[in-house]
């Protein structure tokens, strides 16, 4: 799995999502494009593919794309239609990551740069847009607000049966 950041003029996300696929169903990979302020590290994104590749190999997916149930895991949500509305690009998005999560010949951008395991700074607002509690913040020091994020991830396999 691979992950990088881009950024995007204000309105282009959409038509650079579409793009970005296209692209890469061509190369024959799968590829999801999320919002980049609600995408907490490359840990994360790995931690929902290997959700949901599990409960593909076992049979409980809720989706019949790894894509769709990658992204399913990576919001922390239990409904695809709320993972979409919550992780999907929008007219105003200029944050933007682009996971390859098959193999193939898909290459990076000019200007995209790797995202790293774990963002230096993880703000306590995009955690909360991401349905972390107050509660569940004074819980772990500021430098480990990651690890709420990927219990978030792994509580989907819990919350969608």
């Amino acid at each position: 799995m691979r992950a990088w950041d881009v950024r995007v003029q204000r309105g282009d996300a959409g038509r650079f999502m579409k793009e970005q696929v296209a692209a890469a169903r061509e190369a024959g990979v799968e590829l999801l494009v999320l919002r980049g302020d609600l995408v907490f590290g490359r840990d994360h994104i790995s931690a929902g593919v290997l959700h949901a590749r599990r409960a593909i190999d076992e049979k409980r997916n809720s989706s019949e794309s790894l894509a769709m149930e990658a992204l399913l895991y990576i919001s922390g949500e239990r409904q695809l239609a709320s993972a979409i509305k919550k992780m999907s690009v929008g007219p105003s998005t200029t944050e933007v990551v682009v996971a390859q999560l098959t193999k193939g010949g898909f290459d990076a951008g000019e200007g995209w740069t790797e995202v790293p395991p774990v963002r230096a700074y993880i703000d306590a607002r995009a955690l909360a847009a991401f349905g972390i509690t107050e509660a569940e913040l004074s819980t772990v020091p500021e430098a480990r607000r990651g690890e709420l994020v990927l219990e978030k991830v792994a509580s989907v396999d819990i919350t969608k049966r």
